[in-house]
């Protein structure tokens, strides 16, 4: 199944881009990420990265992106830019007819992904203009 790739940025610095690759080396460009606000994600959808939707082993994926080096709520310089990668597990069973995957950024490094039939409002609400504080 194909799915439409959606970030979520819950840091405080903008992710110039970010790629979602599986096991085997097939990946996507998951687009560019502005900070999350109160109700956006930050991203827009980009396509497409394939899953098996019958897959019955859960599937390992490779999350690559880069902070931009300026803290995007100040406007100060806080480190050069650093690229970042992960690895995320997501488990089956699919949902029914998944549409996207969501690449869920937050401040403390971490990532998560969800598979989802309709793209998901943030998981969490920051305020317009303020840092996020975990």
């Amino acid at each position: 199944m194909g799915l439409a790739i959606e970030g979520h940025n819950y840091t405080n610095r903008y992710i110039d881009n970010f790629t979602v690759t599986d096991e085997e080396g097939k990946g996507a460009w998951g687009g560019n990420v502005f900070l999350s606000s109160p109700t956006s994600g930050g991203g827009r959808g980009t396509c497409c990265v394939m899953l098996e939707p019958k897959a019955r082993k859960p599937v390992r994926l490779r999350i690559d992106w880069p902070l931009d080096r300026v803290d995007d709520v100040t406007g100060h310089a806080i480190a050069p830019q650093i690229k970042k990668q992960t690895w995320v597990t997501v488990n089956p069973p699919f949902p029914d007819d998944p549409k996207n995957l969501e690449a869920h950024f937050y401040q403390d490094g971490r990532v998560e992904v969800a598979l989802t039939h309709w793209p998901s409002p943030p998981r969490i609400s920051l305020p317009e203009g303020r840092r996020a504080t975990l």
